[in-house]
């Protein structure tokens, strides 16, 4: 890595559009702004790697943002997330310049098994949405370390951020995976998770604002958030030294974690190489400890903090420019 810079966007000039398509050029005219302020011309690159948007369910690896996915990614059909934003950018300075834009594992791939899908109420089919791009830069980083095909391995990966998605690896297709957008899985700090079925439709029923934002209180303002109006795990731990209902709350979230890799042995048959924990929440030593104790009983468990996005994103482009990776599209 050259150099790393994160663009903040003040929430009143955001406010100011009617929509996250709407923010298009805003966006690109401060990235082209600080590239130009750091001497970086857009000769000089060779791709663009953005990060995967809300577009129709593909298989995991890189694509290239071609106008299938700009329809996608504009539309909203599959929802709409300011990554869409960051692929028509990508798009429309791949197209000037005359280098091809790339995204890799995006949170749309989906690689389900059959048996999977089924979602026991004929109508409604299990979809695949997770944290993708971390989870299998994570399973090829450890592959790598223990001298392991990633193409044979069997992995339970579990990522662990505001939102929780707990995934089972064949060979790096993710088979299963409880997708945390549409509320399957352990609660986290920012998500509910699953929810008691009649209890959930008493809430809907009655919930001020309609199921809409209903929705977006459990995806947004659930779990940690909803108890104890904190998100950040770290705080909550040192406070649960002296607060006994805080300590209770955290060691549900473990426990409903570790449910969720015990279940994702099952599609795994298990056969579980390793366990590896990631995200944010990872940085907790301790907690990741009692985390490895509740599970190491189905394969050993390897920790890898944090989510390092762009190295995911470089990497997978790379991969594509050095022929080492097959690029795939849309059409």
């Amino acid at each position: 890595m050259l150099c790393e810079h994160t663009i903040r966007h003040d929430k009143q000039e955001l406010s100011a559009f009617p929509g996250i398509l709407a923010q298009q050029d805003y966006r690109k005219d401060k990235l082209l702004r600080w590239l130009d302020d750091n001497g970086h011309t857009m000769d000089s690159f060779d791709a663009i790697a953005a990060r995967g948007g809300l577009i129709r369910p593909i298989r995991g690896g890189s694509f290239l943002v071609d106008e299938a996915v700009v329809r996608d990614a504009a539309s909203g059909e599959y929802g709409m997330h300011p990554a869409n934003v960051g692929m028509l950018i990508a798009w429309d300075l791949g197209q000037q310049l005359g280098i091809p834009a790339i995204f890799t594992d995006a949170p749309a791939t989906d690689e389900l098994s059959d048996q999977a899908r089924v979602s026991g109420f004929a109508g409604i089919q299990r979809r695949s949405i997770f944290h993708a791009l971390n989870a299998k830069r994570v399973a090829r980083l450890h592959c790598q370390r223990q001298g392991l095909d990633p193409f044979k391995a069997r992995l339970i990966v579990a990522h662990m951020g505001g939102g929780i998605t707990v995934c089972a690896l064949k060979g790096l297709r993710a088979i299963d995976v409880n997708s945390g957008v549409d509320g399957e899985g352990p609660f986290s700090p920012e998500r509910a998770g699953s929810l008691p079925a009649r209890q959930l439709l008493q809430l809907a029923r009655d919930y001020e604002g309609g199921p809409d934002a209903l929705f977006d209180a459990l995806y947004r303002q659930g779990g940690l958030q909803s108890y104890f109006g904190v998100n950040h795990v770290g705080e909550l731990i040192k406070r649960s030294e002296k607060e006994p209902d805080i300590a209770r709350v955290l060691d549900a979230m473990r426990y409903n974690i570790a449910k969720q890799v015990g279940s994702m042995a099952v599609a795994l048959e298990g056969w579980v190489d390793a366990i590896l924990l990631t995200g944010g929440i990872a940085y907790n030593t301790a907690y990741m400890m009692q985390l490895s104790r509740m599970v190491d009983w189905i394969a050993p468990c390897a920790v890898y903090p944090g989510e390092d996005e762009l190295s995911a994103l470089a990497e997978g482009a790379l991969r594509v420019l050095t022929g080492q990776e097959e690029v795939d599209r849309l059409e």
